[in-house]
């Protein structure tokens, strides 16, 4: 039996973990932190076309959404209990002449590919969404759209992993023990490890992948209660997504390091816009802020590295969530059954020297 060694315990490497038990592999997960990435702190929307995605970014995601309703059933399945995933759509909406013009293009161009969706112009989309502001001047509703509430998916994901006798070891990996494309063994703080497969999903974290373009954008969210709403709405300005218990506000994007500081700045951002979207909203009661760290690269898009005994998977940015299913099956499937994924060529990090 292959001994695999994952290190990152976001919601990558938790996943493909899950994947990889259940195909029979002994999995290992290595983090230095089970609660610190940034799938904690993630608004969990699953929106490749209110996110306006093209090209290569849009197939990907596409696929991953296809196939989230198996992979949330499978999830809540294995942990036994509700992760709070919802495909009511999402609904893009415009303030401006600008914003408004680009959303309904896009639209044209998805409805050709078959998108389920519908376009409101003018007062349309004030009779269809009444909590609206007046500032909001049109949308488009994404209907095959939704989230997840990623604490929820977390929880869960920690909690099969238990339950399948997966290991989970806290421990910092310092340096990869590399020759070229092969992965001898990994040198950590407590002890070194070595194992038949590796798979590295450190997300922003790359001090152990300096090679790689990855770094940190700052994302702060708001979490209040006290308003239901049934839809997430989407804009340029911000993003409103409602979960069973709360809604949560987003959100800021910074180049601010590993700052984890929630900001005045930030907090009056992301209300003073939410509360011009939905009026209402100026009745809720606040709860708290949260701060993650999104793994971006130059261009916005993954990054897949593939050695001989190993997979670097990182970069996701903004869609890990929605990334995750098709991300841990390819990578499965590359371990499992040496199968080489196209998005492996399509997302490596060969682009950057190109």
């Amino acid at each position: 039996m292959k001994r695999v060694g994952i290190v990152g315990s976001g919601v990558i490497g938790l996943s493909t973990a899950l994947e990889l038990k259940l195909r029979g592999f002994d999995v290992t997960v290595i983090t230095r932190n089970y609660e610190e990435g940034a799938s904690w702190t993630s608004g969990g929307m699953l929106a490749p076309y209110s996110e306006g995605l093209e090209g290569d970014m849009l197939d990907f995601c596409e696929e991953s959404l296809r196939m989230f309703d198996d992979f949330a059933n499978k999830v809540e399945k294995i942990a036994g209990f509700n992760i709070d995933y919802r495909r009511k759509g999402i609904m893009r909406i415009g303030r401006d002449e600008e914003e408004i013009s680009r959303i309904f293009r896009y639209a044209e161009i998805y409805k050709e590919r078959g998108v389920n969706l519908e376009i409101y112009k003018g007062n349309d989309i004030k009779r269809e969404e009444p909590l609206l502001s007046e500032e909001i001047k049109g949308g488009v509703l994404f209907k095959d759209e939704g989230g997840v509430d990623t604490e929820r998916l977390m929880d869960a994901l920690l909690f099969s992993t238990e339950k399948l006798g997966i290991r989970l070891i806290l421990d910092e990996i310092k340096h990869i023990d590399k020759d070229g494309k092969y992965i001898k063994g990994l040198e950590g703080l407590k002890k070194n490890y070595e194992f038949d497969v590796y798979i590295i999903t450190t997300g922003a974290w790359n001090e152990i992948i300096p090679h790689l373009p990855v770094y940190p954008v700052k994302g702060q969210l708001l979490k209040i209660k006290g308003v239901h709403l049934e839809r997430i709405y989407f804009s340029d300005s911000v993003y409103i997504i409602p979960k069973e218990n709360h809604i949560l506000i987003g959100a800021t994007s910074e180049e601010a390091g590993f700052d984890t500081r929630p900001t005045l700045g930030g907090v009056d951002q992301l209300s003073t816009m939410a509360c011009r979207t939905v009026p209402k909203l100026k009745e809720s009661q606040f709860v708290n802020v949260l701060v993650g760290f999104r793994p971006a690269t130059p261009d916005e898009k993954p990054v897949f590295e593939i050695g001989e005994n190993y997979i670097i998977s990182t970069g996701h940015y903004r869609n890990g969530i929605l990334l995750t299913p098709v991300t841990s099956k390819i990578i499965a499937d590359w371990v499992d059954k040496e199968k080489s994924s196209d998005y492996f060529e399509t997302f490596s990090p060969e682009r950057f020297v190109r």
